[in-house]
């Protein structure tokens, strides 16, 4: 899991800091906003909880809960400019919203299948002690 988190951590920072610098490529609109950066600012704190699970393996279970509750915020919060935008598709801030949503929605379904596969893992590990003593 921590590489997902690592590949989607830079997938979102890199989506807001090109919505943020050169808005022309999701179609136009003024560079330098802050709020284009909003993919970085949940796509960074990922990023870090991938490496800092690599750098200490005891971290692992924490980081990756704290980064799927960031998954979770990355997909409602992505779509916040698209409702208010009232998904018109030709608004950067729509093209970027709905990139951020995709994003950090399948990032957040793969954290749950890992938690998912974690749980079985730990559960059948407890089986297999409990009946061999």
């Amino acid at each position: 899991m921590p590489g997902h988190a690592i590949v989607f951590g830079l997938l979102l920072s890199a989506l807001g800091v090109t919505a943020y610098a050169s808005p022309d490529t999701f179609g136009g609109g003024k560079p330098y906003q802050i709020s284009a950066l909003s993919p970085a600012f949940i796509g960074l704190p990922i990023l870090l909880a991938g490496i800092a699970v690599l750098a200490a393996p005891g971290t692992r279970k924490h980081a990756m809960h704290a980064a799927a509750v960031l998954g979770l915020l990355g997909t409602v919060g992505g779509f916040v400019p698209v409702i208010l935008r009232k998904f018109d598709l030709e608004q950067t801030a729509v093209l970027v919203g709905l990139t951020m949503t995709g994003l950090s929605g399948v990032f957040l379904g793969l954290c749950v299948k890992s938690f998912i596969q974690a749980k079985r893992a730990r559960k059948a590990k407890e089986a297999s002690g409990a009946g061999v003593a």
